[in-house]
């Protein structure tokens, strides 16, 4: 999803919904949403670029807007930090595991070090989970398509760039829109917007006032006494907007014997790890790597540790009609990679603390991998939200309209739609029709004609709400960026994935050979789910 993109459409969409506000009457006969009272305080849930735009949109246009990230700062996955996650769980841990939520909010506890058996190093680390990024990863897309409004990069930024330049791009639109660390509201009577080191640990709707609330848990380290501060408590909201991302909780695939390999360390390092964990590649000097999975973080990690490593190795599941993504994925492996099928079983071992250099793991053709130093899952992640109601499957958001408003009610939406706050002229019959027949699922990432065409047919349909409510109006991408993006996504991507056909032919609106389901734009971005 272009960052642009989500700006110019929330935008026109919180100016309809200013023009809403007023008392909405329900109605059982009404075919389109009637709200059961005015919009106006709304919380956002992540502050990545997409949380960060929709809650400086929101605050423009005179909502009361709460933001919470359970990161200590801003920047969603951008934000870099050498501190490496807690270590997944061996097998995955069940989707519908809920948190602990403490009797009589608002509660206030302090932990102690090794309290409950856990460090607060860890307690700390797993409350924000420091995200997924090394320190030499860059973008798979150009910069033109990860620019934020408001604070534009240099002219001569580099067109693939790093991710501490990202970094210090999303805090700059924090800051610039009042919503990083420490940011005051600029009227000293308002309350504040954001809240960092806080997660949403339940969403729920109340029937009584029909507004949503959130049960949230903020931690603070308190270095003069080494301890944590844990505080719980509530907020109700009319509007939520969602924009954690999908891709939440690590993938450990269902291997026979990993469970008993994740166990062992060499030297008091894991040697089995997942690839969330990956920072740095002086670590794999002269040893022999085992990647296991084929994505994004597979190829880009073997890329970053092969000047280091003495052989990598990567164990790949075979796939059928690759998307463009995938394809490109494949085909950054550095040369030195020596290809392997997919993983049988991993034999067994005669210690845990040992390594697993003497270890045997088996491959589905019959041969045995030996002498492998470290394995690296790069397995992808889980669609896991767990806060979230239960109107999710398998992680993922059921009914939901390709606007990426819940269809049975539109005060929750997710990001990679754009907004809660005005559906009334969507019929609710069309929306259960377009999610049904599966016409509408939005594709976030252009280039296609489907999403081309289905971006400008949402354009048109945003200005004539603008045209009747007295709104703004918003204009396509600029066609200077979209030819940077036709040439980069030639020579970077697939020859031809931009034709001038995709985004000009309506007819091919209702799908593409490998562009389906609620989830394709996610998958079509990064293609890091557990599909590995």
């Amino acid at each position: 999803m272009t960052t642009l993109r989500f700006v110019v459409l929330l935008s026109a969409l919180c100016a309809a919904a200013v023009a809403h506000q007023a008392p909405f009457s329900s109605s059982s006969e009404s075919q389109y949403t009637v709200f059961h009272h005015p919009i106006k305080r709304v919380a956002v849930i992540g502050a990545g670029p997409a949380g960060l735009q929709a809650a400086a949109k929101l605050v423009e246009h005179d909502f009361s807007v709460r933001l919470f990230e359970r990161a200590p700062g801003p920047g969603g996955n951008w934000f870099y930090t050498d501190e490496t996650p807690v270590r997944e769980p061996y097998p995955d841990k069940p989707q519908d595991e809920k948190a602990y939520i403490p009797d009589n909010l608002p509660v206030t506890r302090y932990y102690e070090e090794g309290e409950e058996g856990v460090t607060l190093e860890d307690r700390w680390k797993e409350h924000w989970q420091p995200r997924p990024v090394w320190d030499n990863l860059h973008t798979n897309s150009p910069a033109v398509i990860t620019e934020l409004t408001d604070v534009p990069y240099l002219p001569d930024t580099p067109w693939v760039i790093s991710n501490h330049v990202i970094q210090r791009h999303v805090r700059a639109y924090a800051s610039l829109h009042n919503l990083n660390v420490g940011d005051y509201p600029l009227l000293s009577s308002a309350p504040p917007v954001t809240s960092y080191s806080s997660r949403v640990e339940k969403l729920e709707k109340l029937d009584s006032t029909h507004t949503w609330r959130l049960t949230l848990r903020k931690l603070e380290r308190l270095s003069e006494t080494s301890r944590i501060k844990a505080q719980w408590w509530t907020e109700e909201f009319d509007a939520v907007v969602i924009a954690t991302g999908p891709y939440v909780s690590p993938h450990v695939p269902d291997i026979a014997g990993l469970v008993d390999w994740s166990k062992v360390k060499d030297a008091g390092e894991y040697s089995v790890y997942h690839s969330q964990s990956y920072r740095r590649p002086e670590r794999y000097e002269n040893k022999t790597i085992l990647i296991v999975g084929a994505s994004v973080s597979a190829s880009e990690i073997a890329r970053d540790i092969s000047p280091y490593a003495q052989t990598i190795i990567a164990s790949i599941r075979p796939k059928d009609n690759l998307h463009p993504f995938q394809l490109r994925s494949l085909q950054r492996f550095p040369d030195v990679t020596t290809f392997v099928p997919e993983i049988a079983h991993f034999g067994p071992l005669d210690a845990h603390d040992k390594g697993i250099k003497h270890g045997e793991i088996h491959l589905k053709n019959g041969t045995v991998l030996r002498g492998i130093d470290e394995v690296i899952l790069a397995t992808g992640y889980i669609h896991s939200n767990i806060f979230l109601p239960n109107f999710t499957s398998d992680g993922e958001p059921t009914n939901l309209h390709w606007t990426g408003h819940y269809i049975p009610d539109p005060t929750l939406a997710y990001t990679n739609g754009y907004s809660p706050l005005d559906n009334r002229k969507v019929p609710i019959k069309q929306m259960r029709e377009d999610y049904d027949n599966g016409k509408y699922h939005f594709r976030g990432l252009f280039g296609t004609g489907p999403a081309e065409a289905l971006f400008r047919q949402y354009i048109a349909w945003l200005n004539n709400e603008s045209l009747e409510h007295g709104g703004r109006f918003v204009e396509p991408w600029p066609l200077e960026k979209r030819e940077v993006f036709v040439y980069y996504s030639d020579v970077e991507w697939i020859k031809g994935y931009s034709k001038l056909e995709n985004f000009t032919d309506f007819e091919k609106l209702p799908s593409s050979e490998w562009e389906t389901g609620p989830r394709a734009a996610w998958d079509a971005i990064v293609y890091e789910d557990q599909g590995w």
